[in-house]
């Protein structure tokens, strides 16, 4: 290609992918679409409320961002607010209306028909104290033009308790007074008890949209769409190593297929395969967020013959639930094929219980089994996983079909 083409390329390659960012254009979503009809569903039912909630790097803010758009150019007026550990009832409902512009319009003086509109927000109309009848008041007057729809995002960074108290009645105050808007919360959650834990009573308000991780199919969409938006090609085996190596979370899939796109074009290509995904996997290595780096060495430090990487690696390789957990009996088939000798539980459970204490970061969570059960373990941060099985496979120690298969 020239010189030209490959500016160009490159160009639409950053577009097509945000590793960094979340998505906030249809054009660049995809899948959930089950999740973006079901919020669609609940916003045309007078009553109904949504909660999103899933682990952490799923993609429910781009699913906010996406639904809100869609939801405007339906004729819904949305509002987005994100939601911080200072915010109080009053602060997260000012930003919200804030973003709602509120059109009124009176006779002009003198002769005519000549008519003035001032649009104000809708936040004007609170008060200094926020109550929820406040709330509930600006919202029905707001949704007398059309339908209203509000996100809140990173509910969960709403610490504020006696504001969660005045959150569940304004939902249960809208719902029961059937006023034609609907609550969006958004939030890192195992379930709606988390997020909303002071009336049970506002559960049969709250419609619950579980985020899993992505499916294969989903992220091959991802990968797959945005290489076309620039006017490339990818083989169908680099697009089958993404997806395993994303393990479900669409961020790793954009970071791979963009760094894969750009060692293609580096060589003046055009077209993407398995060779350029696992330059890909060495460079998102070395651009992993410091974070994720820092937190990997605190859990696998140790003096010489410790077996805490391999453990760690075994435990990103690991069978798990719908919400990322997996049991010590999970972890013993990958660290006996790492170890390349059979392992038995009683060795390395000591291991699983120092990755989740804090003496090595805190890097899994530990959940004590209901009922007597075995312990659950997950990772804290669920872009520390696939990192860990990226450094596998670069050092030799695992391959990528035994990762397991997307969702």
């Amino acid at each position: 290609m020239d010189e030209t083409d490959f500016l160009d390329r490159v160009r639409l390659v950053a577009e097509a992918f945000r590793p960094a960012a979340p998505i906030d254009r249809r054009e660049l979503f995809a899948g959930r679409a089950e999740q973006i009809a079901e919020l669609f569903s609940i916003v045309s039912q007078p009553g109904q409320h949504a909660i999103v909630y899933g682990e952490r790097g799923v993609g429910k803010t781009s699913l906010g961002l996406v639904a809100a758009e869609l939801l405007g150019a339906a004729d819904v007026l949305c509002a987005w607010a994100t939601c911080d550990a200072s915010d109080d009832f009053s602060s997260v409902w000012r930003k919200a209306l804030g973003e709602i512009g509120l059109t009124t319009a009176k006779q002009a003086l003198g002769f005519g028909e000549h008519v003035d509109q001032t649009t104000e927000p809708l936040s004007k109309l609170l008060a200094s104290e926020v109550t929820p009848h406040a709330v509930q008041g600006a919202l029905k007057q707001a949704s007398r033009q059309r339908p209203v729809a509000i996100v809140f995002d990173e509910f969960d960074r709403f610490q504020d308790a006696d504001g969660r108290v005045l959150f569940a009645d304004t939902i249960k105050a809208l719902s029961d007074r059937v006023v034609s808007s609907t609550l969006v919360l958004v939030g890192v959650a195992d379930s709606v008890g988390e997020l909303i834990r002071e009336h049970r009573s506002v559960e049969r308000a709250l419609v619950q949209i579980q985020m899993p991780r992505m499916s294969a199919s989903e992220l091959a969409e991802i990968a797959t769409n945005g290489v076309t938006a620039a006017r490339m090609t990818i083989t169908r085996a680099a697009v089958a190593r993404i997806t395993a190596l994303s393990q479900g979370l669409p961020h790793y899939t954009h970071l791979l297929t963009q760094l894969a796109a750009q060692a293609a074009l580096a060589e003046r290509r055009a077209d993407i395969g398995v060779r350029d995904v696992d330059a890909a996997v060495t460079r998102a290595i070395d651009r992993a967020q410091q974070s994720i780096v820092e937190a990997y060495r605190e859990a696998v430090t140790g003096r010489p013959g410790t077996i805490y990487p391999q453990v760690l690696l075994a435990c990103a390789l690991a069978e798990e639930d719908e919400f990322g957990f997996f049991v010590s009996s999970d972890v013993r088939e990958p660290l006996s094929k790492i170890l390349h000798k059979p392992s038995r539980t009683s060795a390395f459970a000591r291991h699983l219980e120092e990755l989740s204490s804090e003496s090595r970061g805190a890097v899994l969570q530990r959940s004590s089994g209901g009922g007597g059960g075995a312990a659950r373990y997950r990772f804290v941060n669920p872009l520390l996983q696939p990192y860990v099985a990226m450094r596998g496979i670069s050092e030799g120690v695992v391959r990528v079909s035994e990762l397991q298969p997307g969702r």
